[in-house]
């Protein structure tokens, strides 16, 4: 054993980069929300950049039973003594990574360790779980990685702007949207102005993170790691890549602005 966990609110789980490949399967790719940040926990502690670490959608205490070192996507590694106490919170952003050095020991299915709980694969951590550390060799960590943009997200027009009322995307991009606190992994719900649908009838076909679907009362859902892989909802926009963890690191309850 390496650790115990202490307390764990909020949605609290053990993630690594997913599970690429799988869509014909019925499973999404899932892996972490930012996977930037899961990264530069895994670099601190001279794990692979895929290594299993814990993410953290609220809080997470955990003791360790013995000296080991430990990280998060914000702070330097450091060495947590026997019997000492850890605390990671996502305030006051929205997620945030705890990496142990060999990385979280979880079962490797499908191609991937980390939960996928739209699946069914694995879980959320829960207080009095064991963590034991993978004993995964460690790396040299490449160079630091560029840091991420600023400003609006950027956005791709969608597939189906037959969908939308004339000027919907134009709404998207000039306003403000505020983050609902009951976003998930699945999907990250915006309350703002309704984007207006026409009449045209919905049609099943394969999704992607980032895509923007609306259903019928007008309020966009910008899907995530663990999103259908199928679905009906018209998408007006996707996401650019590249601004995918800044979208997915602003808080619950935050503002977002959108741009072409």
């Amino acid at each position: 054993m390496t650790a115990v966990v202490v307390r764990a609110v909020g949605l609290v789980t053990i993630q690594d980069l997913g599970r690429p490949g799988r869509m014909h399967e019925a499973v999404p790719p899932g892996g972490a929300l930012v996977p930037e940040r899961l990264i530069a926990a895994n670099r601190a502690t001279r794990n692979a950049d895929d290594a299993p670490a814990i993410e953290v959608l609220g809080q997470l205490v955990i003791r360790a039973d013995r000296e080991l070192q430990v990280a998060t996507d914000t702070t330097a590694a450091r060495v947590l003594a026997a019997g000492g106490e850890l605390t990671v919170s996502s305030e006051p952003r929205r997620v945030a990574y705890l990496a142990v050095r060999g990385g979280i020991a979880a079962p490797l299915v499908l191609g991937g360790r980390g939960a996928l709980l739209c699946a069914g694969l694995g879980g959320l951590v829960r207080a009095g779980q064991q963590l034991a550390s993978a004993g995964l060799a460690s790396v040299t960590p490449p160079a630091q990685a560029a840091a991420p943009g600023t400003g609006p997200i950027r956005l791709l027009a969608g597939p189906d702007p037959d969908h939308f009322a004339p000027g919907a995307l134009e709404t998207l991009v000039s306003s403000d949207y505020r983050i609902v606190p009951s976003s998930d992994r699945v999907g990250t719900r915006l309350d703002g102005p309704p984007l207006p649908r026409t009449t045209a009838p919905e049609s099943s076909r394969p999704m992607v993170i980032g895509a923007i679907e609306v259903p019928r009362d007008g309020k966009p859902i910008v899907l995530g790691p663990e999103h259908p892989t199928t679905g009906g909802y018209p998408i007006i926009a996707v996401v650019a890549r590249a601004d995918l963890g800044r979208l997915f690191s602003i808080r619950l309850g935050g503002s977002v602005r959108f741009t072409r």
